[in-house]
């Protein structure tokens, strides 16, 4: 089978097509015959060696993915079948076959689009874990998400409407401005200039009650201080390439609370709750509630511009590559 493989880390090294054995489905296992994959900022990291978690070289990145079961593993017991359409998250998703636990694998309707599937879970499962289960958000708060264009930005602007909250989305250009207001969001902001004072007026005197932080550096600082008493600051993740500091006073001042968003170990602690949650959000998928904003579709062959695409920081939309 093809599949792209990290063959090690440093300056030479980089993501290569390889043909490597088609892996067989243990008991509790389905074999995907995978069609798409998503290319995500956690998944270079990863491939770099740049992220929190080094696998040993050499080994297939990427994270998500969707397809047809293609084998079922002796005495598994699940409902899927070969022929069924799939999607989920499983390491080693770069391949064009990879084996899941049939638990970890979400059937699809009929039909769907395989570059939208492949990026439909990961983002809202992320963007949902953090706001109803880490954030607490309810109808009537004022959420506000930064990078609201990006991939788990632009599912949460969508999952904070469904969820019934007034959406203020920060992005850096009318074209990422334009998406997250097709998106659902109240209003948007410029977030390439001294955008904090805006958001303060837009958010009223009780202030903003939940911020979606997956870009830290100093906007971590001027999200914070835009929260109202009791406010709760999401941070996700770092894709503006710094960690950011707080005045630790600020805490105490807003009565507000910095909440940290990890849903890697969301699943690792607690399996069963982050599978629950991760069907939920396949289904949203499917009824058209949450749509991912797919930008390129390129096959496996020209993973190396799909790469680069993926990381231009004025690109709207995921990458997507198909085998």
């Amino acid at each position: 089978m093809r599949a792209l493989q990290v063959p090690g880390y440093g300056p030479d090294d980089h993501i290569t097509l390889q043909t490597l054995p088609r892996p067989e489905p243990a008991p509790g296992e389905v074999r995907i015959r995978v069609q798409a994959c998503g290319i995500s900022y956690v998944d270079l990291l990863l491939a770099r060696g740049a992220y929190q978690v080094r696998p040993p070289p050499p080994f297939v990145p990427g994270s998500e993915y969707s397809g047809v079961v293609d084998a079922v593993g002796t005495g598994t017991d699940t409902r899927l079948a070969p022929g069924d359409p799939v999607c989920g998250t499983r390491q080693g998703a770069w391949a064009e076959y990879i084996c899941v636990p049939a638990a970890r694998v979400q059937a699809l309707p009929a039909g769907i689009d395989p570059a939208l599937a492949a990026v439909a879970s990961a983002s809202a499962y992320t963007a949902l874990y953090g706001l109803r289960e880490r954030g607490a958000l309810k109808a009537g708060d004022t959420l506000l998400v930064l990078g609201a264009a990006g991939a788990v930005g632009h599912a949460a602007v969508q999952i904070g409407r469904a969820l019934g909250a007034r959406v203020l989305a920060l992005a850096s250009s009318e074209a990422k401005r334009a998406a997250a207001r097709d998106a659902g969001a109240d209003a948007v902001i410029d977030g390439g200039g001294d955008w904090k004072e805006q958001v303060k007026r837009l958010a009223g005197p009780g202030g903003v009650d939940v911020v979606f932080d997956p870009v830290g550096g100093p906007a971590t600082d001027a999200a914070f201080r835009t929260l109202g008493w009791g406010g709760r600051h999401l941070m996700v993740g770092f894709a503006g390439g710094e960690i950011g500091a707080l005045k630790t006073n600020l805490a105490i001042v807003k009565g507000a609370a910095l909440v940290g968003v990890d849903v890697r170990q969301f699943g690792e602690r607690e399996p069963a709750r982050a599978a629950a949650l991760l069907r939920e959000c396949v289904g949203w998928f499917a009824e058209g509630r949450v749509r991912p904003l797919v930008r390129q579709v390129l096959p496996v062959e020209r993973f190396d511009e799909a790469a680069a695409l993926a990381q231009e920081r004025e690109g709207v939309g995921r990458v997507v590559i198909t085998f």
